[in-house]
């Protein structure tokens, strides 16, 4: 077993869940009208990180979905910086009906992420997971908005160096973290 195997035991098991979550939601079939939907969250474009959001309609009342966020680029000088890529599975629950109005969802957390904007660097993953509630109306008859907010749990496991380029090992820490785990504003295209 390598280094980095020791120090992150769970990130194989972590990446095997959020593969069978999201071949299972791949795989649902309804027998009448299903459903598709794409999104991406504009707050995650804020911050410059590209991303995109499949759900799919599982039943009249709960759909599943994966989302992906992906920041591949360093955005600021002096190695100051915040790269990594994030999955997120969720199932929702809906109080009138598929993609409209009030929901709420249980939703999972996987980063790996690498980063760090004052004295160090930060680079490890992250798991947890957490409910949301939200709001989707409709726009038109193939787009929609959706407004969603997420809180939770979440693991943090990373090295901590120096920041400049190439800088020290200083550590190994373990964090807890316990608070807003997703918000988001999204643009939603329906697929029948």
């Amino acid at each position: 077993m390598t280094t980095r195997q020791a120090k992150y035991p769970f990130k194989n098991q972590a990446l095997c869940l959020l593969l069978f979550l999201s071949a299972l939601l791949g795989n649902v079939q309804e027998a009448s009208s299903q459903r598709y939907a794409v999104k991406t969250n504009g707050l995650s474009w804020l911050t410059l990180t590209p991303n995109v959001e499949g759900e799919i309609k599982l039943s009249d009342r709960f759909t599943g979905s994966l989302s992906l966020h992906y920041r591949p680029w360093h955005v600021l000088s002096d190695n100051r910086k915040i790269t990594g890529i994030a999955l997120q599975p969720e199932v929702r629950y809906w109080f009138c009906q598929t993609f409209y109005q009030h929901f709420a969802g249980i939703h999972l957390n996987y980063a790996d992420y690498n980063g760090g904007l004052k004295a160090h660097r930060y680079q490890g993953y992250l798991l947890g997971g957490g409910i949301t509630y939200g709001y989707q109306m409709i726009l038109s008859r193939r787009w929609n908005l959706e407004f969603s907010i997420g809180a939770g749990y979440a693991r943090m496991n990373h090295d901590v160096y120096d920041r400049p380029r190439c800088g020290d090992f200083l550590k190994h820490e373990c964090k807890n973290y316990w608070g807003i785990t997703k918000v988001g504003v999204s643009l939603v295209y329906l697929i029948k």
